[in-house]
């Protein structure tokens, strides 16, 4: 069978990267001796390059991500697909069908005829087989989510141990050489590629959902696995930096270690990046061996500069152990650390936003990104609004990482507005902020502008 999978060109925030989901699930589906047609919209602005994919597919099955900021854009491509492939099944996966109800999945989008909550990557090719005349049934598919004689019905998700069985994400499908423009300013000039080492995040912030998506379990790759992959991106695409994308990669110090000195075993001369970084583990001896094996840039998820909020947000985290770790990566090495902060999060006063913007300016950061709540469904926080009464249906199709959906009980849009222009006014008005960014990032300042006059129209 022929399966057409698809990221629906986005309505709100266009990312500058392949999609690692839809290449492992296109490995997946290659395993199982299906065909794929993939079609990557997150640089699109529009459906006509959709529907062109679409039509000359000819698939045997739609499958559609879908996240919680372009439900909007999902519901069109099913729309779309409808109108080519009226008898063609469509199944749903993507972070947000994992965090909402499997019974509302159906109910919120009655165009399509499957869903896959959790991992895809055995569930998909088990429904391939399925609809193409195999022996499998629908309750034998982790995760489905399916209507059987008018009832939905669904099965409970799959976070499988070993991710090395998944094996490497469909390169000749997703191309990286085809991502020049970087998705963020002060990466390298040269084009670069993302990966995992692993999946699974075991802390419970309550803003975030990803222990649901990816499953509470970390689960790592085979250190010859994750290197195999970096040698064949280096040998086929030219690929010299890499973005780790693990939602913990400085969990276990060890394996940290250990893949910093094969990078320097092999002689890899590479460049990398690490997000997920929690840095209550690191020391001074790892920072330096992470930056001596080729890394970067750091992004840590402060959130705020209230240890109050810190504690409500249940990041168990603190203000003092931030202050001291992001210090010693910024004494003792070059590496650049990107800092993230919420604003605007549910209870929180005037004072505790300002509280956080003073504390991002004693930070010796290299860059901060700001966000306004966003009211993601799956996590706790969202539970907690809905249970006060706070929070009712939400408009989806207005979620954007750049505009404020949400407003603290007592404060109003406009003070939020203002609280965030003057956290990016105060940051990078600096002298030392801007020199720092135009000696790394000079080559980038077009780029530069357009994110921040698109920051500052909010």
């Amino acid at each position: 069978m022929n399966v057409f999978l698809s990221v629906p060109p986005p309505s709100q925030m266009q990312t500058m990267m392949p999609d690692l989901g839809i290449g492992y699930i296109a490995t997946g589906l290659r395993k199982s001796d299906h065909t794929v047609d993939v079609y990557q919209g997150e640089k699109d602005t529009g459906f006509d390059r959709f529907r062109e994919s679409l039509r000359a597919a000819n698939p045997g099955l739609i499958g559609l991500k879908v996240y919680s900021m372009e439900v909007h854009a999902a519901q069109q491509a099913i729309k779309i697909s409808r109108e080519l492939y009226p008898d063609t099944p469509i199944v749903l996966g993507g972070p947000h069908i994992s965090v909402i109800p499997a019974e509302d999945v159906m109910i919120s989008f009655p165009g399509a005829d499957y869903a896959i909550q959790g991992e895809a990557e055995i569930s998909l090719p088990l429904l391939a087989d399925l609809l193409d005349g195999k022996r499998v049934a629908h309750e034998d598919i982790p995760g489905l989510v399916y209507r059987e004689n008018g009832v939905n019905k669904h099965n409970s998700p799959l976070y499988h141990m070993n991710i090395d069985d998944f094996g490497i994400p469909a390169w000749d499908i997703l191309d990286p050489r085809n991502y020049t423009d970087r998705w963020f300013f002060w990466n390298p000039a040269q084009v670069g590629a993302p990966m995992l080492t692993s999946r699974g995040c075991p802390y419970r912030c309550a803003f975030c959902a990803q222990n649901v998506v990816g499953g509470k379990r970390v689960r790592r790759r085979k250190l010859e696995s994750v290197l195999e992959e970096i040698e064949l991106l280096m040998r086929d695409y030219g690929i010299m930096d890499f973005e780790f994308l693990d939602d913990n990669f400085l969990m276990d110090i060890q394996y940290v270690t250990d893949l910093c000195n094969a990078f320097l075993d092999r002689g890899l001369k590479i460049t990398w990046s690490c997000g997920g970084a929690r840095l209550e583990k690191m020391d001074i001896n790892l920072v330096k061996l992470m930056e001596k094996a080729g890394c970067q840039i750091i992004s840590v998820g402060i959130e705020s500069g209230s240890q109050a909020m810190l504690n409500y947000m249940q990041k168990d985290t603190t203000l003092e152990m931030l202050r001291e770790k992001i210090g010693m990566i910024s004494k003792y090495t070059s590496i650049r650390v990107m800092g993230m902060f919420i604003i605007g999060y549910p209870t929180e006063t005037v004072e505790d936003i300002r509280k956080t913007i003073r504390f991002s300016l004693k930070l010796p950061i290299f860059v901060a990104t700001y966000f306004t709540y966003i009211l993601f469904p799956g996590c706790l926080e969202y539970e907690r609004l809905k249970a006060s009464g706070e929070l009712a249906d939400i408009p989806w199709e207005t979620l954007n990482v750049d505009a404020h959906n949400y407003a603290p009980r007592g404060m109003s849009f406009s003070t939020l507005n203002k609280l965030y222009k003057e956290a990016y006014f105060r940051f990078y008005s600096r002298p030392k902020v801007l020199w720092r960014i135009l000696r790394y990032s000079g080559r980038r300042l077009p780029l530069i502008i357009k994110n921040g006059l698109r920051k500052w129209k909010f």
